[in-house]
This record gives C-alpha cells, structure tokens and sequence, in this order.
C-alpha cells in the first residue's frame, strides 16, 4: 500500500477522538512503521508524588502506534482494525514531559498483524516496550 500522510495524519490526529483530546501528532510513517507524539499535560500523571505518567496513558500510546503501523498494509478505506491483545512491559516510570512511541510491523497475515512498539522520553529513555496483536478484515473485491 502507498501510505498517504496526510490522510494518516487526519485519521490519527482528528478522526479518533480520544487522540484529539490528548493533542497526539502523527510524527513519521511508512509502510510497517509509525511515530507518534504525546504531548505532555498534567491531566495525565498518574503518581502525583512523583509525577510519573500514568501506566494507562503509555499503554494508550503503544496501541495506538501499534495500529497506526498495521494500518499501512491496510489496501481498503473499508478493510476494519480493532486490537485483540496488547502486552506491555513498563521499564521505568514515565517523567512529566512529551512521550514518543514508536510501532513497527513483524507480521501482517490475511486476519492478524503483529506489531512490536516502544515508548521512550526524546533523551531516547526507554520507558516501556510492548507488543500488539491486531484482528484484521480486508475488503475482497
């Protein structure tokens, strides 16, 4: 599939409204591979006594990225995504600034795609990796 930018960027920033809320950017894409942003805010601390990001908000991240990676061996605007398992392992905790996440693809097949992620802070720390499980239906023409 050619990945059209722009039209992954309104998919990601605009059409899901849960990413419109948090402010996620759509930083870089290809086929098999996605780059996101999460801006830091306040809302999404999840320790105030140490003002660590919420376990909730990074696993939100990697799922996201993860699908946004499947999402480019999609060849329909009617083919469907929806997730049936994300692992994720937290590695340190999330500091109180802008969270990057990245996804790349291991294995599209005809109903599952597989995509490896990582979230890290831009001093290239890395705070969690995970993997996803994507169900996928492709239109047949």
């Amino acid at each position: 599939m050619v990945v059209e930018e722009s039209l992954f960027r309104q998919v990601i920033e605009d059409f899901i409204p849960l990413h419109k809320h948090l402010g996620i950017q759509l930083v870089e894409i290809r086929e098999g591979f996605a780059k996101l942003l999460v801006p830091f805010k306040a809302e999404l601390v999840g320790d105030p006594r140490t003002q660590a990001l919420h376990g909730g908000i990074i696993s939100l991240a990697l799922d996201s990225v993860g699908g946004a990676a499947a999402m480019t061996t999609l060849v329909s605007h009617d083919d469907k995504l929806s997730t049936i398992d994300i692992r994720v392992d937290y590695l340190r905790p999330g500091k109180p600034i802008d969270l990057m996440v990245e996804g790349e693809l291991v294995r599209s097949g005809n109903r599952i795609i597989v995509t490896r992620m990582i979230a890290y802070h831009q001093s290239s720390e890395l705070i969690a990796e995970g993997k996803g499980v994507y169900n996928v239906k492709r239109k047949i023409d």
